[in-house]
């Protein structure tokens, strides 16, 4: 999972660089960059796309090695590019200079004045140059003197040289190349003597995401029960297939030579494809069952009834993901299509699939499929056969989310949503002893989200609960099973849901009996079910979806209902526009741009005119702060004697500190040269203010994106800096960097002046008093040193009666 507002700046940062270089090259047909964004998972995707473009793909992943399409030309690792720059100095002076573009420690090897790059020997994309000395000792000596820290996977952009010796720069001639390792599928699955279609059930064997834990985990306990067999998240097949001590090589070579050993056994070898030996492989069902069979280090009669099937369930699905999609170009596409995205779509929808294929597009469906099911409903009830209309409300707002994620301006957790009903919230570092950001800040901003998509493109309902046969039931219990008693002259029908047993137990007690009609009547009510946010689920169809966040030091599940866009705007001004033929409110996705934007600012309870005229590139953060603290505030007013919540309010202070981490630096706010912020200890408060506004600022990203505000209005997430707000917040900062444009601090204090609590006072010291010690009356003691002790203790106890 990438960090915090990190998929969001990185979307932003590739759109501005492909808007450079396309400016730089103005003549050129074609681009320089090209940015393509997956349907689903992004490896088989990238594949295919790589093989219709005849093209590599770069990476970190060892699954592209498997993955294969028709003119994919092969992977290359990331860590194995290697750029090198050879320049030619004054005096027959040579420099040669390399470096990974992957790699966290880079040195630069020669004498203290050895010549080095303009502003590249410690640039920001940390790429270090390495200067190869005469001798090995010379270059490890001075390497490790020098070394230095960096990552990047850019070449280096400068190519004039400074001589420390010569007060001007000479510029000198460079010749930049780069060299990497290309790993081809082909090549692969001929070197260990397997078919290349057969690498995908290699690497499910060997172990991927689907059926084997980290390398970390690798002494864990085989899984021993078929429920742990099935479990994707807990049980590491490769403990059934191979001995503890086998190496990664040994464990490659032993499941390679196991398929060829099994594929030259049930073919002749000839490539006729002539079947011969004992036990014929006629679909890749049998080949996996054999696999599994031959690789197994248990006998197999020490399995119980189901493990060795639930086995091979676990890697035919760990193989289907590495299924990558067939492309078939329509005819006429070819020679008619328009060129995007640097080759000519297979679709208008999509550069992979065709129009009915697309998954994205069936993602994005759900109203629409619905709307098309009750046409035929319609017809059969006697209704005129309707048409559907090119302009349809429903088409139009599924074009848009489909125009919005080929450009990147839709997140993929949204996604999931509209897909499984399931929401992944980014996680963020805070206080594990306090109640998830998750759902304190962004969950109330993310049930706008999911009343947006319903209304838009509609979300999964919940599976529709089996009716139970009881003759088929009764058949399949066992005899000493307890069931529940019938009486035999019951005039009542049996009672078909999941239910039935607990009505007619509640029936019992309360020793009424109903007719057939009442007891129909009860059946078809809904029975509520309580969930996470303390609404009630009816057991029939609903709508609701599964967010997984923070509970304590795990992951859990919680069912959120999906509330009505209609329902959360019932006390709103705001009208939703109609559409004028149907009289039905229009998705939101199709409003006017104005009024999606003041939808999105009454959902964060922001919708004031000094908020509303703020600028959009100013807006995000300003609403984002406003929305936090007014939900602390919120909370201390809903425990009024909780003194937890009374502190965990926001003070003035403290939100200047973090508006002014969103706003981009300027060179004069620089710390000095003697200042380090990177020595700041962050404290747990200011660790959980960050929290805090990092997840209301993803949640309301996400809100922009599903009204389709993101391309105008962009998140502040690029200008954040972790350090600087920390340094803000710990007041090391310089005084200038501080300080938030003045309408962007009147908007966030603009109704919520009593939100904020007041700054800590400072407890002042006691001052010492001097003044001198009233006179002892005579006959009295002064204590121990003092000069009258004649009377000793009885004196003492005198002074206290008096």
């Amino acid at each position: 999972m990438s960090p915090p507002l990190a998929y969001s700046v990185c979307v932003t940062t590739l759109h501005r660089l492909a808007s450079v270089l396309s400016e730089a090259q103005p003549d050129s047909t074609t681009k320089s960059l090209y940015l393509h964004f997956a349907d689903e998972e992004g490896d088989p995707y990238a594949v295919a796309l790589a093989g219709r473009l005849n093209a590599y793909v770069a990476g970190r992943d060892s699954d592209f090695i498997v993955l294969n399409a028709e003119g994919y030309q092969g992977y290359i690792p990331l860590d194995e590019m290697v750029w090198t720059l050879s320049t030619s100095l004054g005096g027959g002076l040579s420099q040669d200079t390399e470096g990974s573009v992957y790699s966290s420690n880079v040195s630069i090897a020669g004498d203290s004045k050895a010549p080095s790059l303009s502003g590249f020997g410690d640039d920001e994309d940390g790429f270090q140059t390495v200067k190869k000395g005469k001798g090995k000792k010379r270059r490890q000596a001075q390497a490790g003197q020098t070394q230095t820290a960096g990552r990047g996977i850019l070449p280096p952009d400068a190519l004039t040289v400074i001589n420390p010796d010569s007060e001007t720069s000479t510029g000198t001639e460079a010749q930049l190349a780069l060299s990497f390792t290309v790993y081809s599928p082909a090549t692969l699955a001929t070197h260990l003597g397997i078919p290349v279609s057969v690498l995908p059930l290699l690497g499910a064997l060997l172990g991927n995401d689907f059926t084997g834990a980290p390398v970390s985990d690798d002494s864990a306990p085989p899984p021993a029960t078929t429920a742990e067999i099935r479990s994707k998240g807990r049980a590491n097949l490769q403990r059934l297939f191979f001995e503890r001590q086998l190496t990664l090589a040994q464990r490659i070579t032993r499941v390679s030579s196991t398929l060829s050993g099994i594929l030259a056994a049930a073919f002749d070898g000839s490539g006729s494809g002539k079947r011969r030996g004992k036990r014929a492989i006629g679909s890749v069902m049998e080949l996996i069952d054999a696999a599994v069979t031959a690789l197994l280090i248990r006998p197999l009669d020490t399995f119980a009834t189901g493990e060795k099937e639930a086995i091979v369930e676990r890697i035919v699905e760990a193989t289907l993901q590495y299924a990558v999609p067939r492309v078939e170009v329509e005819e006429g596409m070819e020679e008619g299509e328009e060129e995007v995205g640097g080759l000519r779509w297979v679709s208008g929808a999509c550069p992979l699939h065709l129009q009915d294929a697309c998954p994205l597009l069936g993602t994005l469906s759900g109203l629409v499929r619905e709307r098309d099911a009750a046409m035929p409903l319609r017809e059969e009830q006697g209704g005129e056969p309707e048409e559907v209309d090119p302009d349809d409300p429903l088409e139009l707002a599924r074009e848009e989310y489909l125009d919005a994620y080929r450009r990147g301006m839709l997140d993929p957790h949204l996604l999931d949503t509209m897909q499984t009903g399931t929401m992944w919230p980014r996680m963020f570092l805070e206080d594990p002893d306090k109640e998830t950001v998750l759902k304190t800040i962004a969950r109330p901003i993310r049930l706008w989200t999911y009343a947006i998509l319903d209304a838009g493109v509609g979300l999964p309902r919940a599976p529709v609960p089996e009716e139970i046969d009881e003759d088929d039931e009764d058949r399949e219990s066992d005899d000493d099973e307890l069931v529940d008693v019938v009486e035999e002259d019951s005039d009542s029908e049996p009672i078909p849901n999941a239910f039935a047993r607990l009505r007619g137990a509640l029936k019992q007690l309360n020793g009424s009996e109903e007719e057939d009609d009442d007891e129909d009547a009860a059946q078809d009510s809904p029975v509520r079910l309580p969930t996470a946010n303390g609404q009630g689920q009816q057991a029939t169809p609903s709508k609701h979806v599964t967010e997984y966040v923070r509970r304590g030091t795990r992951l859990a599940p919680e069912e959120i209902n999906v509330t009505s866009l209609e329902k959360l705007l019932h006390e709103s001004a705001l009208e939703p526009p109609t559409d004028p033929l149907t009289k039905a409110r229009l998705p939101p996705q199709i409003w006017s741009y104005k009024l999606r934007r003041t939808l999105m600012l009454h959902a964060l309870a922001s919708n004031s005119v000094t908020v509303s005229s703020l600028p959009d590139d100013r807006l995000l953060g300003v609403v984002a702060l406003r929305w936090v603290v007014r939900t602390m505030h919120q909370r201390s007013l809903d425990n009024p004697g909780v003194k937890e919540r009374f502190l965990e309010r926001w003070t003035q202070a403290e939100a200047r500190a973090v508006l002014a981490s969103f706003s981009q630096p300027s060179p004069d706010d620089s710390p000095a040269p003697g200042d380090k912020t990177e020595s700041i200890s962050p404290t747990e408060r200011h660790i959980q203010l960050v929290a805090q506004i990092t997840s209301a600022l993803d949640g309301i990203e996400q809100l922009s994106q599903v009204l389709l505000l993101s391309s105008t209005i962009l998140s502040p997430a690029r200008h954040f800096s972790g350090a600087r707000c920390h340094a803000l917040l710990s007041e090391r900062a310089t005084p200038s960097a501080g300080e938030p444009a003045k309408e962007l601090w009147e908007a966030c204090v603009e109704g919520l002046e009593d939100a904020y609590a007041l700054p800590p006072q400072k407890r002042a010291k006691r001052a010492v008093k001097s003044a001198v010690a009233p006179p002892v009356p005579a006959g009295r003691s002064t204590g121990r040193g003092g000069r009258n002790t004649k009377a000793g203790l009885f004196n003492l106890l005198a002074d206290v009666e008096a």
